[in-house]
């Protein structure tokens, strides 16, 4: 077995050139300026300050030595070593990869192998690879708020290292959410997963919501209303032709809310921040009416010469009024 404290029988002679460090440091900028591999590092207690990328052959020996001498665990060394190697692969020209060759000698488990593979992949913002890697069912989960942020994100990482994103990935955010289910404790990693759910399904966004701790609801509720209709947020995005904003707003005014929920909705679109949006009322009114409670629309006083969209509340207001009869004077009827 290689006796993994052996330098040269380890690296075979290869080291970081400043080919290889500029476009590590290019992907480390796009993550906001660290790794996952350090954070693995800080994870299992190895001495880093800044030693990666290594610089040079001497900071390559010192971050060796590093290794080598943390406590942690021996198939913990391999796997960091191991990802070293990830980077230095391409200048060994073998038949077999000098990762590879290494995993094989020191007998690495494949799901600590696999595992490796992904956070790499993920390191060098090749998202698809990585996910398929960090999904593998023999994974402990690890780092997964801010992996699945990472993945969120990936149009932001990708356009600081000047790539472009594959408009097909945008489902890999999703594929590891349903495949590791991470807690979503980061606040801002829940926030914009509820972001991002709420611009595919109003309605599976609203079910997820109610899987939250129940001091989550009212913000995540927040997040779906004003993702589904404030103006702003649509700013940058593709419309989606097979699932139009009407649509969502459809979607929105037909959830099965609660009596709590529905307090929370009508005040935040009649007192909240909610008010400044446009069609905010015409939202409320479309609620009611898609509730059955057609003796709010019919004595609604603010629809007076309101069209919204080809709309034209006032006269569906007295459509309304003289389909109910004297029942629109009902208190809380509805149909």
């Amino acid at each position: 077995m290689l006796d993994i404290e052996d330098f040269d029988a380890v690296f075979r002679g290869v080291t970081y050139t400043q080919g290889v460090v500029s476009q590590i440091q290019e992907f480390q900028h796009a993550l906001g300026g660290r790794t996952f591999f350090e954070r693995l590092l800080d994870v299992l207690k190895v001495k880093n300050f800044k030693i990666y990328p290594p610089k040079n052959h001497q900071q390559l020996q010192e971050l060796h030595k590093r290794i080598i001498s943390a406590e942690t665990t021996l198939h913990n060394k391999h796997c960091l070593i191991f990802y070293l190697l990830k980077d230095l692969s391409p200048q060994h020209h073998e038949a077999t990869e000098l990762a590879t060759g290494f995993a094989r000698d020191v007998h690495l488990e494949k799901r600590f192998w696999t595992f490796i593979e992904g956070l790499w992949a993920l390191d060098h913002l090749e998202f698809r690879n990585a996910v398929e890697n960090l999904t593998h069912p023999s994974i402990i989960p690890t780092f997964p708020d801010e992996i699945l942020l990472t993945l969120l994100k990936t149009g932001d990482r990708l356009g600081i290292a000047g790539m472009q994103k594959n408009p097909d990935d945008d489902i890999l955010a999703l594929a590891y959410f349903n495949c590791v289910k991470p807690p979503l404790d980061d606040q801002k990693t829940r926030i914009e997963f509820a972001k991002y759910m709420s611009t595919r399904n109003v309605t599976e966004t609203y079910y997820w919501i109610r899987t939250r701790p129940q001091y989550e609801h009212k913000p995540l509720l927040e997040i779906l209303i004003e993702q589904t209709l404030e103006r702003s947020t649509w700013s940058g995005s593709v419309e989606n032709v097979a699932y139009t904003r009407e649509d969502k707003a459809l979607e929105l005014v037909s959830l099965p809310l609660s009596e709590e929920e529905e307090e929370f909705f009508e005040k935040f679109l009649t007192e909240g921040k909610g008010r400044t949006f446009i069609g905010a009322t015409d939202t409320l009114l479309m609620r009611r009416v898609a509730m059955g409670r057609l003796a709010d629309v019919a004595n609604e006083a603010s629809t007076r010469g309101r069209k919204y969209d080809g709309l034209n509340w006032e006269i569906l207001k007295d459509g309304v009024k003289r389909g109910l009869g004297p029942r629109k004077d009902a208190e809380g009827f509805t149909m």
